[in-house]
């Protein structure tokens, strides 16, 4: 009797467990793997909360959800998703395995990754931007997507390079709509209409690894930008095609890079004339340590700056003035911030590596 009562309870233990593996099958694509069903996407359980901690926060200014991935589109990368309208603490660290790098941040619509699961395509991508990071030294990075993302004109980019290119409109410093891998070809990019249209600036994007940063590079012939209006999508239409003709020979730095030190125990902004200026990490506020920024100008080789200040937020009468400086294309500077009375010196560090003009990109297998 004895016996017959354990293996009824044996059996019973494993009907359970059966179903619940069953159960736990069902609800979300197994870990690891590469592809997903569209019946697995649509079930998958994506986090839309803030993480406990992170170094990464995404600003989605589209109104609708989507879906972020640290690197290829792929079960493997998925760091979950942005609510629309909304932003998110991310903590990515566990979705790279290398100590530092960059990774290409991929955002999808909600409901493309849940009808199409792992076939979606570089065509479903709405906005992608580079995330530069070292486990050994965090700050934060900040990414926004654009608001002129999303809609239903579209236009064609390829990256012929090595690097990876972002796309900026209105000027070389402009906002960022998206970002291309190395060598991406056709790549459909959407938009709102607009009656004026765009003007588009490639900014080619290479790691430097002395600074293990990323720098920037662009074509003298697109010191202007490159005029284009998206088109409506329509079967038989001849999509507008944006050629921005790469050429290695004309490659010139249109920036210098200028590093804030803030030694201080507060924050601090940098001011060009009265503006707050936006670090190459995406933010604005200088937290004690540093913060990149890129400093344009203006198609010369070299350009005196007078116009830099620091406001550690003590009123528009007790700014720092950063001294004039002459700066030279592609060299890097830096300027120590002690605290309130204590002058600025501007200092020219190295010029920035530009022998190996490649980027590679983590997480793209």
């Amino acid at each position: 009797m004895r016996n017959t009562w354990k293996k009824g309870l044996f059996l019973a233990l494993w009907v359970v467990l059966g179903t619940a593996l069953l159960v736990g099958c069902g609800t979300k694509p197994a870990s690891g793997d590469q592809s997903s069903t569209a019946k697995e996407a649509a079930e998958a359980n994506v986090k839309w909360d803030n993480d406990d901690s992170g170094y990464l926060t995404v600003n989605n200014n589209l109104q609708e959800p989507l879906i972020l991935f640290a690197g290829t589109i792929n079960n493997r990368h998925i760091l979950g998703g942005v609510r629309g309208m909304e932003n998110r603490l991310i903590d990515f660290y566990g979705q790279v395995s290398e100590s530092n790098g960059v990774f290409l941040l991929r955002a999808i619509r909600e409901e493309t990754y849940r009808a199409k699961g792992s076939s979606v395509s570089s065509d479903d991508v709405i906005s992608a931007n580079l995330v530069s990071y070292d486990k050994n030294n965090s700050r934060m990075t900040n990414i926004d997507i654009s608001q002129d993302l999303g809609g239903n004109a579209v236009i064609m980019l390829q990256n012929d390079s090595n690097m990876a290119m972002e796309v900026r409109i209105n000027s070389p410093t402009g906002p960022k709509l998206t970002t291309l891998p190395p060598l991406a070809r056709n790549q459909k990019v959407y938009l709102n209409q607009n009656p004026d249209g765009y003007i588009f600036f490639p900014i080619y994007q290479y790691y430097d690894k002395e600074s293990m940063s990323v720098r920037s590079v662009a074509i003298s012939d697109l010191a202007g930008g490159y005029p284009m209006n998206p088109q409506p999508e329509k079967p038989g239409m001849t999509m507008p095609v944006v050629n921005f003709n790469y050429d290695a020979s004309k490659l010139y730095s249109p920036f210098a890079n200028l590093v804030v030190t803030n030694g201080t125990d507060r924050g601090a902004f940098l001011l060009f004339g009265s503006t707050r200026m936006t670090s190459t990490s995406g933010m604005r506020m200088i937290n004690p340590g540093n913060e990149t920024f890129e400093l344009d100008l203006q198609k010369s080789d070299h350009l005196v700056i007078n116009s830099l200040q620091i406001d550690l937020s003590l009123g528009a009468s007790n700014y720092l003035k950063i001294p004039g400086n002459d700066y030279l294309a592609g060299y890097n500077y830096q300027v120590q911030v002690n605290g309130q009375g204590q002058p600025l010196t501007v200092t020219q560090l190295n010029k920035s590596d530009t022998n190996n003009l490649a980027i590679q990109l983590v997480n793209e297998n």
